[in-house]
């Protein structure tokens, strides 16, 4: 195995940001004999270790942990954030899906995942050891809170923002959250029941739509509008809307969203290109709410899965720099 190879070459653990092979350095060198400094490749790992491997020389440097994924090795660290009790029933159990989720996710692909109910985690020093925040079923209302989240984001932070988390209907109470940062203003109508949609790629460069096709189902639900149309605000890049073909939207008379004359238009999810951020409308399951038993998973499409991995990954790893 080749853990097990690594182990029996280096006989000790070797040191985190070990500096060369011993010799002058020289990045530009590709002989393995020849002074270097390491050019190290990505960590692997494990449920047991990380290690990695300098591509020059082959020399090899690993460490024994739990869980398949820790402060070293992984990629990027995201804090999310939102209720789990009280509010709305699908609000609540979307966060609960998410704690299974991301975790999970992040020991596969390589990243961390932190969760809290305590919005008082958005200060500088707390938001300095992350890569990104998430906001699964709301956002911030103290003005020290918003003002720390500002900053993050102004200074190159990672945001990922999902379905009520962009609800208001008095944008001016946030101006800059509402107006300037997603651009969507105020919620203007909503579709119900929850239900599955045909989701139209509507950019050709963004990272987050690079490995899903063209058109994809998404999971079961309720979709919103807003008051701001997204298409004439220059510094909004559309991801994902509806498509065409998908209307009507919705299934309860008086919350079916038609689209006959083609002239509507419903963005549901975007970016904003002067921050590192997308928001996703996605987040609410089908849950009847006469017995909030629910019948459907976000995280139950391949692609819209996908695309939301995509957009984390693009987003945490924009605030380092990659």
């Amino acid at each position: 195995m080749k853990r097990a190879i690594t182990l029996a070459l280096i006989g000790i653990p070797f040191l985190f940001g070990l500096a060369g092979c011993g010799n002058a350095p020289d990045d530009s060198s590709s002989s393995p004999s020849a002074p270097h400094v390491h050019k190290w490749g990505p960590w692997e790992r494990d449920e047991d270790a990380h290690w990695r491997e300098c591509l020059i020389c082959g020399k090899s440097e690993m460490d024994a942990h739990e869980g398949g994924i820790c402060e070293v090795c992984s990629d990027f660290k995201v804090l999310a954030l939102g209720f789990l009790e009280g509010g709305d029933g699908a609000h609540c159990d979307f966060a609960n899906e998410c704690n299974e989720y991301f975790p999970a996710l992040g020991k596969k692909e390589g990243f961390m995942y932190d969760f809290s109910t305590d919005f008082e985690m958005l200060n500088t020093k707390t938001l300095e050891g992350y890569d990104a925040v998430m906001f699964l079923n709301n956002y911030p209302y103290s003005q020290q809170q918003r003002q720390a989240f500002k900053e993050y984001m102004d200074n190159g932070g990672g945001f990922i923002g999902f379905h009520v988390s962009a609800f208001t209907t008095e944008s001016d109470s946030w101006s800059w959250y509402f107006e300037e940062f997603l651009g969507s203003g105020n919620f203007r109508t909503n579709t119900w029941n929850p239900t599955p949609e045909l989701l139209k790629v509507e950019s050709s460069t963004h990272p987050a739509v690079a490995n899903v096709p063209s058109t994809f189902m998404s999971s079961p639900n309720e979709w919103y509008g807003w008051t701001n149309d997204l298409r004439n605000n220059k510094d909004i890049e559309i991801l994902l809307s509806l498509d065409d073909s998908t209307f009507p939207v919705g299934d309860r008379t008086g919350e079916i969203w038609y689209n006959e004359s083609g002239k509507d238009y419903y963005p549901v999810a975007w970016a904003n290109r002067n921050y590192n951020m997308i928001y996703i409308n996605m987040g609410h399951n089908l849950m009847p709410y006469n017995d909030f038993e629910k019948t459907s998973k976000t995280f139950s499409e391949i692609h819209e899965n996908q695309f939301i991995l995509d957009g984390l990954r693009y987003v945490a790893m924009a605030k380092q720099g990659d």
